[in-house]
C-alpha cells in the first residue's frame, strides 16, 4: 500500500508541477494586441492615442496631405524637439536617437500604410524623417505601457 500511495502522490506532484508550468508558459506568451490610426499631413503627426499597451501595436498610417510622407518608430527618451541632425542637411541621424523599430516609408498623399510592431513598455519617437519634414513638425512621441 505504501508503494501505491506513493506513487499518487508523486504522479499529483507532478501533474500539479506540468499544469503550473503550463498556465505560467500561457500567461506569459499572451500579448496585448492593439491597432491605431496614425495621420500624417503637412506639418504634424496626429495619433489617435498618446498610449497604448506594450505588445502587438497595428499601425493604419494616413496621408491626408498633398506630400509625400513617412513614419518612423524610435524607441528613445530624447527630446523630440532636440533630435541629433544627419549628414543630410534638414534630416534626423535616427541611429543617434535610440533604437529604430520600424518605418512606413513613402505614403503618398491619399493613401494609407499599415504594418504591425511589437512593442515593449517605453517612449517611442514618431518622426517623418523626409528633408526638412521634421524641422517643420512632423514629430510627436507614444508612451508604450
Amino acid at each position: 500500500m505504501k508503494g501505491i500511495r506513493f506513487g499518487s502522490i508523486a504522479l499529483s506532484a507532478l501533474l500539479a508541477v506540468g499544469i503550473g508550468a503550463y498556465v505560467s508558459t500561457h500567461a506569459a506568451s499572451a500579448q496585448t494586441s492593439t491597432r491605431m490610426t496614425v495621420t500624417v499631413n503637412e506639418y504634424s503627426i496626429l495619433p489617435e492615442v498618446r498610449e497604448v499597451p506594450a505588445g502587438d501595436v497595428t499601425f493604419d498610417v494616413v496621408n491626408t496631405g498633398e506630400e509625400n510622407h513617412e513614419l518612423v518608430i524610435i524607441k528613445s527618451d530624447m527630446d523630440e524637439k532636440a533630435l541629433p541632425p544627419s549628414s543630410v542637411k534638414g534630416e534626423v541621424d535616427e541611429d543617434a536617437v535610440g533604437e529604430v523599430i520600424g518605418s512606413f516609408e513613402e505614403i503618398e498623399p491619399a493613401t494609407a500604410g499599415n504594418g504591425t510592431l511589437v512593442l515593449g513598455p517605453g517612449r517611442y519617437i514618431l518622426l517623418c524623417n523626409l528633408t526638412r519634414h521634421y524641422e517643420n513638425g512632423m514629430v510627436t512621441t507614444l508612451v508604450v505601457k
